[in-house]
């Protein structure tokens, strides 16, 4: 039988907390990697947000727009059937 003596077991000692630091250093150089991905991904929402915004101003300037030239052609259409009422009543009650 083998007889296990102090230095046997400061070795092992030695080696599982080397073993448990190298993890620790790991760990925290996965959470530094995990910190810069979460900042990266922040800043490229931040920019979507952004161009998502413009997105929505331009549509809400293109519906003004709309709006006025529907108002123009109504306009235009008004216009146009009061321009033919009269001529019709010229000469329905012109002869």
């Amino acid at each position: 039988m083998a007889t296990v003596t102090d230095t046997d077991l400061k070795e092992l000692k030695d080696l599982i907390t080397s073993g448990f630091s190298r993890i620790e250093t790991e760990i925290t150089e996965l959470n530094h990697r995990v910190d810069d991905l979460n900042n990266k991904f922040n800043v490229y929402t931040a920019k979507n947000d952004e161009k998502l915004d413009g997105i929505k101003e331009s549509i809400v300037e293109l519906r003004k727009q709309s709006d006025k030239q529907d108002n123009r052609l109504w306009v235009l259409f008004s216009g146009m059937f009061l321009a033919l009422m009269g001529i019709i009543a010229k000469f329905a009650f012109n002869p």
